[in-house]
């Protein structure tokens, strides 16, 4: 589970004020390295990137896993990455086409 910090929005109890400009860059620091943590870094478990996890299961649900003696058709990229973009990667295709290709 990734740690998130969470902010506090309720009055402080002193008459200290902050700063518009301090508040928002703690703020934008706070979720740049939630968004590194949780898509940039590999996880520990498994060393992929939710983008990969999500390429190799989209793969096996396509049935185009290694099994045994025989391997499966080859398909065309494409249809991989739109697999996995309508169905679990709300973001662009271009992360995807790269994770792919990386992952080659």
């Amino acid at each position: 589970m990734i740690d998130q910090p969470t902010l506090d929005f309720s009055p402080s109890e002193s008459d200290e004020s902050l700063n518009l400009a301090t508040y928002a860059q703690r703020a934008y620091l706070e979720y740049a390295l939630s968004v590194v943590k949780g898509r940039a870094l590999p996880d520990v478990c498994d060393g992929q990137k939710p983008v990969q996890r999500r390429i190799l299961y989209s793969m096996s649900r396509m049935g185009l896993g290694f099994s045994g003696n025989s391997g499966a058709k080859p398909v065309k990229s494409a249809r991989v990455v739109g697999d996995v973009l309508g169905r679990f990667h709300p973001h662009g295709d271009q992360a995807a086409y790269d994770a792919l290709v990386r992952m080659a």
